[in-house]
This record gives C-alpha cells, sequence and structure tokens, in this order.
C-alpha cells in the first residue's frame, strides 16, 4: 500500500477523506479523492460565515491568500490559504470543476489552540491514507475519548449541514480534520439537531501576504509547494514524496553554493546531510524534517553559506501574482502560527542585503583585471594571509604530533609511568611479571615545510586543458608570512570586483622562514619531477631549514621522492587529507589576487 491508494469514509451518498490541516500529504489524497469520486458537491470544515471571501481566495490559488477575521475582542484571526492545505484543495478542485463548493463548519471565538502529538503524515506516503487513518483512530479516537463542548458543536453543525446537502445531491466529498469526521458521519443519522449560532463576524478581509511574509508563513514552505502544484498539473497519479523533495532541494542548493562561493561541494555531503536531517527529524519523532530541521543539517554538515542557498531555494515561491490587485500584508510567523524558532545564517556574503551588508554590483562584465607586466604589483588580500598562515601552523603541530608519536615505544617499567601503562604490551608479557609503560618518543626535529594538495594535476602538453594553468612563487611581505608557490586556476579567469579575481588552488607549499624561495617552477632541480605536486614537494625538501616536511594530499608520495628526503637528512610527514575538516579546505583552497595593493581598501565589498 502507498499515497497513491484511494480511501474515503463513507456514509450514504457522503465520502469523507480524513485530513491534516496544511500538509501536503493530505492535500494530495483530496485530490485523488476527488477524481476517484467525481463528487457533484464538495463541502469543507471551513467558516461558513466567511464563505465568499474563502472561495475567493482558493479561487486564486496557486496565489497566497490571507482571510483576517476579528473575534469579540477585535482581535485578528488569520485563515491562510495556500496549495498545500486539504480543505482549499478541496474547495479549489471543486470550482475549477464547476460544482457547488460549501463552508460548512460553526464559526466560534476563542477556539483553543490545540496542538495533538499525531504520526508523521509522511506515513501516508509509504502505508496509505487508509492505515494511517486507522493507527490515528487507534490513539486518539478510542471509546470514551473526551470531546471538548466547543467541538461538540462545531461537529453537530457539520452533520447537520452535510445532512442537508445529502437530500440534494447524489455524492457529496467531505474534507474535514482526522479528529472529527468519524463522529461527524455517525451524527448525520440524527432525526433533528440544535439550532446554534455563529460568531458574530463584522467584519472580514481578503489580502494577500507580502513576498517576504510568505517566506516565513507558509505552513508548508515554498519549495515542497512548488512541487506539489507541478504534480497537480501533471499527469503522474502518484502524489509527490517529501524525501525526494529534500533530496532535491539539497541538491540544487549545492548548484548554487558552487556557483557563489566556488567552494567545491563532495559526494560525501550529500550522505551527511540526509544522515543528519533523518536522525534529528526521528528525535522529534518525525520521519521528515521539518525546515528548521532542513536548514540545521545544511548548517552542521556543510556551512552557514550553503544553509543560506538552502533556505533561499526552500522558501522561493513561484506563484505570487496578485492579479486582482488584494491589498498586501506584512505578517510574522508568529500572527499565524503562535510559535516559531529562529535560525542564524553568519556568512561571508557582502552581498547580501537580506542580512544588513552593504549591496554590492554582480554585473562582473564591468569589472575588469589588470596585471602589472611582471606580475610585481599583484597581491593577496590580508584576511585570507592570515587564515592560511593560522592553517600552516596548525599543519606544523599536527606534523610534529604525529613524528612523535612514531617515535613512541614501550618499555619495562623502571622508576616511572611515563604516558602511562600499555595493556597490551603488559598482557603479552605477563609471564615475565613486569608492567610495561609507554613511552613518548622525541620528535624528529621541527617542521621547515608544508605541503597541501587538494588536487593532483599532471603537466600537459596543451595549457589549456590543464584545470590549474596559473604556476607561481611569492615572496612573504614580512616575518610573519611564508614562502609560498603555488599551482591554481588561471589568474584573471573569474574576476568579481575591480582588480580581484578569485582562484583556487589545487595545491601549494609553504617554506619559512620567508624570504629565501625563487621560481620553483622554473628550477631545472624539478625537472625530473612527473606532477605538480611533487615539484611542489621536492621543493619543501630542498629548502626546508628544518629535517619534517608535512605532505597533506589524498595519496602518500613515491618511494623516490622519500629517497631525495632522506639523502638530504628530511623526513617527510604524510597527513591523509581525509583527516581534516572539509569545511576549512573549503575556506583555505579559494584565494584572491588584487592587481595592486590599492584594492585592499576595497577588497572586503567582494570578497566573501
Amino acid at each position: 500500500m502507498n499515497g497513491n491508494d484511494f480511501f474515503c469514509l463513507r456514509k450514504g451518498n457522503i465520502y469523507a477523506v480524513p485530513i491534516i490541516h496544511y500538509n501536503m500529504e493530505t492535500a494530495a489524497q483530496v485530490r485523488i479523492a476527488f477524481s476517484r469520486i467525481r463528487p457533484d458537491c464538495v463541502a469543507v470544515e471551513l467558516a461558513e460565515t466567511m464563505r465568499l471571501q474563502l472561495l475567493h481566495a482558493a479561487s486564486r490559488l496557486p496565489d497566497i491568500s490571507v482571510v483576517i477575521a476579528y473575534n469579540a475582542s477585535h482581535a485578528p484571526l488569520y485563515y491562510l490559504s495556500e496549495p498545500c492545505d486539504a480543505a482549499f484543495e478541496g474547495l479549489r478542485s471543486a470550482m475549477e470543476a464547476q460544482i457547488p463548493a460549501h463552508c460548512i463548519d460553526l464559526d466560534v471565538d476563542y477556539y483553543p489552540d490545540m496542538r495533538e502529538t499525531t504520526p508523521d503524515p509522511y506515513a501516508i506516503q509509504r502505508i496509505g491514507l487508509q492505515q494511517y487513518y486507522e493507527c490515528y483512530e487507534k490513539a486518539f479516537l478510542l471509546p470514551g475519548h473526551s470531546v471538548s463542548p466547543i467541538d461538540a458543536k462545531r461537529e453537530m453543525h457539520m452533520a447537520k449541514r452535510l445532512k442537508e446537502l445529502s437530500l440534494s445531491h447524489d455524492r457529496i466529498l467531505f474534507v474535514g480534520g482526522m479528529a472529527h469526521v468519524g463522529r461527524i458521519l455517525k451524527m448525520v443519522d440524527r432525526g433533528s439537531f440544535p439550532e446554534l449560532l455563529h460568531a458574530q463576524r463584522d467584519v472580514v478581509e481578503l489580502c494577500t501576504p507580502s513576498q517576504d511574509s510568505c517566506r516565513d508563513v507558509m505552513a508548508e514552505n515554498g519549495w515542497i509547494s512548488n512541487n506539489y502544484e507541478n504534480w497537480r498539473t501533471s499527469s503522474d497519479s502518484s502524489p509527490p514524496d517529501r524525501q525526494q523533495m529534500i533530496y532535491k532541494l539539497y541538491k540544487e542548493a549545492s548548484f548554487k553554493y558552487i556557483e557563489n562561493t566556488g567552494h567545491a561541494f563532495p559526494g560525501y555531503h550529500m550522505r551527511n546531510l540526509m544522515k543528519f536531517a533523518r536522525n534529528y527529524a526521528l528525535i522529534g519523532g518525525r520521519l521528515t524534517p521539518d525546515l528548521y530541521q532542513t536548514l540545521s543539517a545544511a548548517k552542521g554538515c556543510v556551512d552557514h553559506n550553503y544553509a543560506y542557498e538552502t533556505w533561499e531555494l526552500a522558501t522561493s515561491y513561484a506563484h505570487l501574482r496578485n492579479v486582482d490587485s488584494l491589498p498586501e500584508i506584512d505578517l510574522s510567523i508568529e500572527d499565524i502560527w503562535k510559535h516559531s524558532k529562529l535560525i542564524r545564517f553568519h556568512m561571508k556574503r557582502p552581498g547580501r542585503k537580506d542580512f544588513g551588508f552593504r549591496p554590492r554590483s554582480k554585473d562582473k562584465a564591468k569589472f575588469i583585471f589588470k596585471p602589472p607586466s611582471l606580475f610585481f604589483g599583484i597581491c593577496s588580500y590580508p584576511v585570507e594571509d592570515v587564515a592560511i598562515e593560522g592553517f600552516g601552523e596548525f599543519l606544523k603541530k599536527k606534523g610534529t604530533q604525529i613524528s612523535m608519536e612514531d617515535a613512541a615505544r614501550t618499555i619495562p617499567f623502571s622508576t616511572s609511568l611515563e604516558d602511562g601503562i600499555d595493556v597490551r604490551e603488559t598482557l603479552r608479557h605477563w609471564h615475565e611479571k613486569k608492567l610495561y609503560v609507554k613511552a613518548k618518543g622525541k620528535p624528529f626535529g621541527g617542521v621547515g615545510s608544508v605541503v597541501v594538495i587538494f588536487d593532483e594535476d599532471q603537466f600537459e602538453a596543451n595549457r589549456q586543458q590543464e584545470k590549474y594553468i596559473w604556476r607561481t612563487t611569492w615572496i612573504g611581505e614580512h616575518q610573519q608570512e611564508s614562502d609560498m608557490a603555488f599551482y591554481a586556476t588561471a589568474l584573471a579567469g573569474n574576476i568579481v570586483g575591480p582588480g580581484i579575481s578569485r582562484c583556487e588552488y589545487g595545491g601549494f607549499m609553504m617554506s619559512y622562514p620567508p624570504r629565501r624561495l625563487i621560481d620553483v617552477w622554473s628550477d631545472p632541480d624539478y625537472r625530473d619531477c612527473r606532477s605538480k605536486s611533487e615539484v611542489l614537494l621536492a621543493a619543501a625538501i630542498d629548502y626546508a631549514v628544518q629535517p619534517t616536511v608535512v605532505y597533506v594530499a589524498a595519496k602518500p608520495p613515491r618511494s623516490a621522492i622519500k629517497n631525495f628526503a632522506q639523502r638530504f637528512g628530511k623526513k617527510i610527514v604524510y597527513l591523509p587529507i581525509g583527516q581534516l575538516s572539509p569545511i576549512t579546505l573549503n575556506k583555505i583552497r579559494v584565494f584572491h589576487v588584487l592587481d595592486g595593493h590599492d584594492k585592499r581598501a576595497i577588497a572586503g565589498e567582494y570578497i566573501f
């Protein structure tokens, strides 16, 4: 059984579809039921006194509307009309088929804010509406279950209206809340009904929420609603799958993320995202994550920039037209739903005016990058210099730690426990009746150079076939900076600002102390190297004044390079790049080049 199975409760010529309000899965069930039953009348659980405004709102779908009424205390009551609400889906389907549509609920004041702990409606997609309703009935609608007086009146009034409609129509589709439809159908057979009065509504308004408001107040976010609307107008009989929608949302956001940040988006990000989101949802008793959990997974598994791209796609709604020029209203989440969760994005994107940053021009065609003829005028962005030098210091400490661990040994206990008892060796030599302890080794020596290889890139006869065609050597500007040699994408391949170019490292080498490095790419000593990474590693060995060279890459260096290091009394400490944080690597890998020192004053407006 799956979400495409047709199910309804039947009482004579009344076909009742139990729903959960503002939920895509039950809205799809109403759509399926309408096509199967082909009713000549539709009745929905919406206030009868606001029928004209509610029908107008339904006729505007997929545009979003909000019906506003006021209670006896003059506090506003909001009724949001959106595609994924099952009640408005019923009204909309009826109007498209040109059959009568009725709102039959009793209009009441001061209805309590009731929140049931219901199973996740996504289960309907897997087990079907019938099994879902049966589980709901056993959990919440057992005999003896108390019904509030206000709900009892509403159910009585709806039963009365359904009986009246059943006398003049052959097939009635009733769309009602899952907690009410069973009791309502039982009361339809009553011989008489009490007279119940609606709450007095002097003013009922119809408005449309602003575009920014729609991002916040839609019960099913814009991404879900867009996909539902696409399914509704397609010939596909199977309802849309929320899990697949979330996957596609993450996938589409990854393309925007790559385009806007220049960072890579490796495959393991998607695996981590889906697993994190699933587990987060399960903690809250859900099968699929809500929008807050979806965005939290994006922040936790990738970064804030990716979370923002996910939010922007998730909350964008493509069907806001307001062709009938209704008054626009700004609404908050608290206005409609009375509760909310706040999520913040701390992005390195100065161009995002949504978050109070200074806007910048996005027309890259207007930007020009003019490097000096001898390349002496180009310079780096100081903020990125600090970041990469800090990363280099981290790798130096990491290399020293690995070197000490490699030199560690196990010795019999004599006068000191050293770094603790080695349980394995003690058990292995149990017959000797001795304790063995771990003794920390001494490092081979300080770290003189660091090499980081993001992508192996072989030399090509045709430079245009290479991804990382720019090869150069940079000299540190002061004693706190290292000398650097690297290969990267084209110098002027991606101009992001006036005199500002965005590049991406394929690999780099940092040598300490600074101001000693010559151009390693034209040095004949390295002509036998097979790849650019080997040139950097050979130069790191050559220029290291300390005996240790830290090498970070996807695979270790070949034995010939290790022998080269040994001949010079150097040691290569290999660190797999997969052991480092991908978020940190993404930040380090992208860098910017300025065509003059004067550009440093404005670079912050274009670099993120």
